[in-house]
């Protein structure tokens, strides 16, 4: 039988479970994730809108790859908002990362204000995952650039327990549970794509993303602007 979706929060609101994620190392994923957008999105300045920033340090990462850009990192959780506030000051990128409290799903931005939208590990935590995809592309300007990534439900709960074991298996007990609760509320290929066209997006690529992940992308065409 086909593993259904099991929502967890949309906030992490215990400040314990945001020290556990935030202590997990993305800095391998963070550093690839800023490769993609340079090498595949073609983004090298402008103005771009992280949804869902947590900690805020894959936009850290992304101002020191792409020298040009300036962001807007959007987060709702009071515990994450106060970790990306020391993490910005801590790496001098007060200049140009903007911490705005905001809900993803909701924000107040002007249509089409941002050259490049991303969101990375934020969807599955939505209750109605259509809301956020309807925000990404009322917010992405006309030839805007667009890098979603997010996990990919499994078929069952033996491949989660499975996955968890392998990938998680010397995190805490606490991370290991935030890893098996997001793997039940994550979509699978097939969801997302019919959210993203529901939602308006076109002329993007969507694909299984190793095990455990999917990405949906889409370049940017024409120029970006330091605006």
């Amino acid at each position: 039988m086909t593993l259904k979706r099991i929502l967890e929060p949309e906030i992490m609101h215990s400040a314990e479970a945001a020290l556990e994620y935030e202590a997990i190392d993305h800095t391998a994923a963070n550093a690839a994730f800023a490769g993609l957008l340079a090498a595949v999105i073609g983004l090298k300045g402008g103005k771009l809108l992280d949804l869902g920033t947590g900690p805020c340090d894959l936009p850290i990462a992304i101002c020191r790859r792409i020298l040009g850009v300036k962001i807007t990192a959007v987060e709702l959780a009071p515990s994450m908002l106060k970790l990306a506030s020391k993490r910005i000051a801590r790496a001098g990128l007060a200049g140009r990362i903007s911490l705005v409290k905001a809900d993803a799903k909701a924000t107040a931005f002007p249509s089409g204000a941002f050259d490049c939208v991303i969101c990375n590990n934020l969807i599955h935590h939505i209750a109605d995952p259509g809301l956020i995809f309807r925000e990404i592309a009322r917010l992405c300007r006309p030839g805007g650039g667009i890098l979603l990534r997010d996990l990919r439900r499994p078929a069952n709960r033996r491949r989660i327990s499975a996955m968890v074991a392998r990938c998680a298996g010397s995190d805490t007990p606490c991370q290991q549970e935030l890893l098996r609760s997001s793997m039940h509320a994550s979509l699978r290929v097939a969801e997302v794509r019919g959210y993203a066209l529901r939602a308006g997006l076109a002329d993007f690529a969507l694909k299984a993303d190793g095990e455990r992940h999917w990405q949906l992308q889409r370049p940017v065409r024409g120029t970006t602007g330091r605006r």
